[in-house]
């Protein structure tokens, strides 16, 4: 399957739902895949694809909410957008506080469902290109030595070289030496951007 475009799944045990929502979206430079069940999906979805999930808050198998907590012990990152009744609609704020992105009421108009797919993959690039710049981070974090990572916990919070000495009762020269290993291993062109890739990190 070509992933240069991405992907909108469609979970929903209604017959008429899927085919709806696939012509909805044939004006979008997009794939959709459907399943009228939330296993039959789960086995589908890898972790990594830049996708969106439309996903039924009531089928009989396995609930929207199950479903969601599923995708949430498999790793996978890709917003949810719940399609509901007015009856559910407690039950589709429950589910965003669990993570879930948005919801729509049913029926759902063309234009609405564009919009919020739209947002939902645009989330979706965001999430999955900073969790593989958050793997390539702690890969880089894992080559220093514990004193690297000593000093580079000291550099983020702002601490001057002379204070670093004293801290770390060592001379400043060591001190240079520690930050430019750091800033090369880490792979970070300025202290702005050692601050950035350190936000993927736990210094605390």
């Amino acid at each position: 399957m070509n992933q240069s475009r991405p992907l909108v799944y469609i979970v929903d045990d209604d017959p008429i739902i899927a085919p709806n929502f696939i012509d909805f979206l044939s004006e979008m430079d997009v794939q959709t895949r459907s399943f009228s069940n939330g296993p039959e999906f789960l086995n589908t979805i890898q972790p990594a694809e830049i996708a969106c999930v439309l996903l039924d808050m009531r089928m009989p198998e396995m609930s929207g909410l199950e479903v969601q907590a599923k995708l949430r012990d498999q790793g996978c990152l890709q917003p949810v957008v719940f399609t509901t009744s007015i009856d559910d609609v407690g039950s589709a704020v429950s589910a965003m506080r669990h993570g879930a992105l948005d919801y729509l009421l049913k029926p759902v108009e063309k234009s609405e469902l564009i919009t919020r797919v739209e947002a939902a993959l645009t989330e979706a690039q965001i999430t999955i290109e900073e969790n593989q710049e958050a793997t390539i981070v702690r890969g880089r974090y894992d080559r220093l030595t514990p004193r690297e990572r000593e000093v580079l916990a000291l550099m983020v919070e702002g601490k001057a070289n002379k204070v670093m000495s004293v801290d770390l009762g060592v001379s400043q020269r060591t001190v240079e030496i520690h930050r430019a290993r750091v800033m090369e291993k880490m792979e970070a062109k300025s202290l702005a951007e050692l601050f950035r890739l350190s936000l993927y990190l736990e210094l605390g």
